[in-house]
């Protein structure tokens, strides 16, 4: 059983290490690039989260339902423009500060594959220690109860009886 265990933390641990290893490595491609842009994307989420953004939206919003103004000018398609670009420096926003701690947590996730796979390795090596010191041999069955047959009656006694139980003959 812990030959098992150790080798699922062993594949386990190794999965979790080379997936960190490919990751970062992908990240450190566009890590830089993409970083670059964090104070452009900080200052268009501020702005589109402002009070003036968002009363400029609510007034588009009004003029849209005016029924001359609304239908020519293409008031509906500014508001909803306005809109897209609000969500999409939402996202960028998120990302590029989920992406600023996505180093170091790939990191610990390397580390922690590698933890892994050294307790795998010890669990292990402690199972294949106990089966070649003969405590443990996973193979073979246990070894049946001691079986005596009395000599005079033939009863068969499967216990440790130094008597025959039928006879009383001394099976010694």
């Amino acid at each position: 059983m812990a030959s098992t265990g150790g080798g699922f933390l062993i594949g386990f641990g190794a999965c979790v290490l080379l997936v960190g290893l490919g990751a970062n490595l992908i990240l450190g491609q566009y890590y830089g690039q993409v970083m670059a842009w964090k104070d452009e994307v900080q200052q268009i989420y501020y702005i589109t989260h402002s009070g003036p953004y968002e009363t400029s939206i609510n007034f588009l919003d009004q003029l849209s339902s005016v029924p001359f103004i609304g239908d020519v000018s293409g008031v509906r398609s500014a508001t909803s423009t306005m809109r897209q670009v609000r969500q999409a420096s939402e996202d960028a926003y998120y990302a590029i500060n989920t992406l600023e701690f996505a180093p170091q947590y790939l990191m610990y996730a390397m580390i922690f594959g590698i933890v892994l796979a050294g307790l795998g390795s010890i669990l292990a090596v402690r199972a294949r220690s106990r089966v070649r010191k003969g405590t443990v041999n996973p193979s073979d069955p246990p070894p049946p109860p001691p079986i005596r047959v009395c000599p005079k009656c033939g009863y068969v006694s499967s216990s440790n009886q130094k008597f025959c139980s039928n006879c009383g003959l001394s099976l010694n």
